[in-house]
């Protein structure tokens, strides 16, 4: 990062220390299932969830919010087993986790991941790879909740968050003394190990974790030497300090650093076989200092910085004329203030301002380099309007000065009516933004292994988007939640590749060509059932079409079912889960004899299923068995995902 944002970020972040123990954004106090923005209730031992803050950027109870907000809390990430996001994600109702060679990236209501927007305690995470976040690089043990809001979201957090926000709530200490250890042994010779440990005194806590982990590649078609996934080698460290002094300031920090290399065998076009490494690391450092002005008024602050570092090294067998080694250098620093302000009983107001500063080195950019700057105000208000029946009325804007693009406007206006006290309704409607990436803008990169280049464009600019949501949660009995949504994206100026062919082979450009809509809706049961079930089911109907060729957008099923299945008998401590998922036909528009125009064919529609059998074992150990992709889905073409895998693991907790 050039030194005027670092001098920046430094000059934030040294300010004096302030405490307090009003709750924070990142508190994640919270451990019982939810879902879809309504306390489920709790089971026997469990805390009910209280608060959550990716909605409105401000704590508030999850029964409260007028967004509608989707809660993983922590005893959910343990009942699933999953060792990372992208996992934990996979089977959640109106979300598409697509894995390849690179990663695992996330789809929100049938636009692709560089519409979503992957947050940690309300940060951006930074490391793009062909405009997605790989989820799979992001580790679930130090996460207490995970926060889901779908829709138009730019009004709180510009661009990137056009149609939803994944938020990661950091855990804290909570234990005077406490210890976790957790290990287990799979197929493809995986293997994770985990570890955590925490302190509390009266004003501070500190809590600190840590993982290794190693798997093989893996290959759909043995009859080649190539490899469908990528061996996975990685660790890392974080730590998490609170300080609370008095009743009205409060300090919150966070460190992380994370590695991860993956190595793949690929198969060039023209016969020759590729050895394929990747090395990414990852820092971040987050500070976050509090002030409680008064009893109604509220100050947060924050300082952020975050750095993404990845050598992408292509060793060509027998030959070194097409070898390639890339650097990429990916920097974000950001400070913002936050004001939070209760008026009189009907009105929860917000306003804050941020600055964020980026700067990218890469190879494959043209001049080795780019860098940005946004300066951006935004505010909200939420107004309760009627008491009974009750009406939340939540106007909001953001106006965003890029240092590219110029001014942007966002606004979005949402609604919350509780006609009954079993029933929750929900609406809003609001404009989304995405710059363009700096790939996008300076990209300058060749492919030797396949014969074809990508050239990006300055003259892009930003897309926008029109997103209509309306939601409906009933709740017909104490155990019982059936909610609906329904949704529609209307998007220009899209940002897609332009394919040219001459004398020396493919060319792509980056161009604003397309106009897109999509529009879907979602509709989805929890039933509690005696003798400690859960059933868990969702459908899912997505229609996402390229306005300017009539074609449907690749890679999106039109239709989607999950359901779960899980069952707890605490007198024999067994918990046990089966999950799966059928997924319907998606268009694909590959370029398969090389003539520049596309030859679409439609995938086979294909099932996924998994279970998790876990048994708890005297002197805090507790002892599980998983299977994944049970049902052997996956191809090498459009569904790499890792084959049939068992996993076998021991915890213990001090």
């Amino acid at each position: 990062m050039s030194w005027r944002w670092c001098l920046l970020f430094v000059a934030w972040s040294t300010p004096g220390v302030a405490w307090s123990q009003e709750a924070s954004p990142g508190d994640g106090r919270v451990e019982a299932p939810v879902q879809t923005g309504e306390a489920a209730p709790p089971q026997t031992g469990e805390v009910p969830l209280q608060t959550v803050v990716t909605s409105s950027r401000t704590p508030e109870r999850l029964e409260d919010v007028p967004v509608a907000t989707e809660v993983i809390t922590r005893a959910d990430i343990q009942a699933s087993g999953a060792q990372d996001v992208a996992e934990l994600l996979a089977a959640h109702p109106g979300l598409q986790v697509q894995s390849t060679f690179s990663g695992a990236s996330i789809q929100f209501q049938g636009l692709g991941p560089e519409y979503a927007l992957v947050l940690v305690d309300g940060e951006r995470v930074t490391g793009r790879v062909n405009g997605a976040v790989d989820l799979s690089r992001l580790s679930l043990e130090d996460i207490a909740q995970v926060e889901i809001v779908k829709g138009a979201s730019s009004v709180l957090y510009g661009s990137d968050a056009v149609a939803g926000v994944v938020n990661l709530i950091t855990r804290r200490a909570r234990k005077p003394l406490g210890a976790n250890l957790r290990l287990s042994y799979g197929s493809l010779r995986q293997v994770d190990v985990d570890g955590t440990g925490e302190a509390q005194g009266e004003s501070w806590g500190l809590r600190v974790s840590g993982g290794l982990q190693r798997r093989d590649a893996y290959d759909l078609t043995p009859a080649d030497i190539g490899t469908t996934g990528s061996s996975l080698a990685g660790f890392q460290v974080s730590a998490r300090g609170d300080l609370r002094g008095s009743e009205t300031r409060e300090l919150t920090s966070t460190m992380s650093y994370a590695r991860r290399v993956q190595r793949g065998v690929d198969l060039g076009a023209t016969g020759a076989t590729f050895d394929r490494a990747s090395r990414d690391d990852t820092l971040t450092v987050r500070l976050a200092p509090t002030w409680k002005l008064g009893e109604s008024v509220t100050l947060r602050t924050e300082g952020y910085y975050t750095g993404f570092q990845r050598r992408y090294v292509l060793d060509q067998r027998q030959a070194s004329e097409l070898d390639s080694v890339e650097d990429t250098r990916d920097q974000l620093a950001r400070v913002g203030g936050q004001l939070d302000a209760r008026l009189g009983e009907r009105h929860a107001f917000m306003a804050g301002v941020e600055l964020l500063g980026e700067h990218l080195k890469s190879d494959r950019l043209e001049g080795s380099s780019g860098e940005r700057g946004r300066v951006s105000i935004y505010t909200q208000d939420s107004w309760t309007a009627l008491s009974n029946p009750r009406l939340v009325v939540v106007p909001g804007a953001r106006l965003d000065l890029d240092s590219q693009f110029g001014p942007a406007v966002t606004p979005r206006l949402a609604l919350r009516m509780d006609p009954l006290s079993t029933l929750t309704l929900r609406a809003s409607y609001g404009w989304g933004l995405r710059a363009p990436s700096f790939q996008e803008l300076l990209l300058d990169f060749e492919n030797p292994s396949v014969g074809y280049t990508v050239r990006g464009n300055s003259d892009l600019k930003p897309e926008r988007s029109r997103s209509l949501n309306l939601s409906m949660e009933f709740r017909p009995f104490s155990r019982s939640i059936l909610w609906l949504n329904g949704f529609q994206h209307s998007l220009r100026d899209m940002i897609s590749v332009s394919l040219q062919q001459d004398t020396e082979g493919q060319h792509f450009v980056y161009t604003n060509l397309e106009r897109a809509s999509v529009r879907g809706g979602e509709i989805g049961l929890r039933q509690k059932l005696p003798a400690g079930v859960m059933v868990d089911a969702s459908y899912s109907l997505t229609d996402g079409k390229d306005r300017t060729t009539g074609q449907p957008l690749e890679g999106q099923a039109r239709h989607r079912f999950t359901g779960q299945v899980s069952w707890r008998f605490r007198p024999w401590g067994l918990e046990a889960w089966a999950r799966g998922a059928l997924v319907g036909s998606r268009p694909f528009y590959p370029d398969v004899d090389g003539d520049g125009v596309a030859d679409r064919y439609d995938s086979d529609p294909y099932v996924t299923v998994d279970a998790r059998l876990t048994k708890d074992l005297p002197a805090g150990l507790r002892l599980f068995v998983a299977g994944a992709n049970l049902a052997a889905a996956g191809n090498p073409d459009d569904l790499p995902i890792p084959p049939r895998t068992f996993q076998v693991g021991l915890s213990a907790q001090l």
